[in-house]
């Protein structure tokens, strides 16, 4: 699973660094390093409440493990990579209006 990809975007889109974060979910920086990093697995109460606080649904930070495989046919492919670069571009105005900057 990529998780840690979903949780960077999250907290890139919203302006922050890691220690703000880390301190907006009751978490160390260390363990949101390691989060985004892939190094450790977020439990379902952490991802809920990444959800809760960024506005996000908590299956976006999952969803992109269901991408389509390299051997896919190229269009699919292609149309899958515009729907990642929107659901990007939506969750990232949701989260600046959450978030102003």
């Amino acid at each position: 699973m990529n998780i840690g990809k979903g949780i960077k975007f999250v907290r890139i889109a919203s302006g922050l660094r890691q220690g703000v974060m880390a301190k907006q979910l009751d978490i160390s920086q260390n363990y949101l390093s390691l989060l985004e990093n892939n190094k450790a697995e977020p439990s379902i109460a952490l991802l809920k409440k990444i959800s809760e606080v960024f506005g996000v649904p908590a299956g976006f930070l999952v969803w992109e493990d269901a991408g389509v495989s390299k051997n896919q046919n190229p269009e699919i492919t292609a149309k899958y990579q515009k729907v990642v670069e929107l659901i990007h571009e939506l969750q990232g105005l949701r989260i600046s209006q959450r978030f102003p900057q």
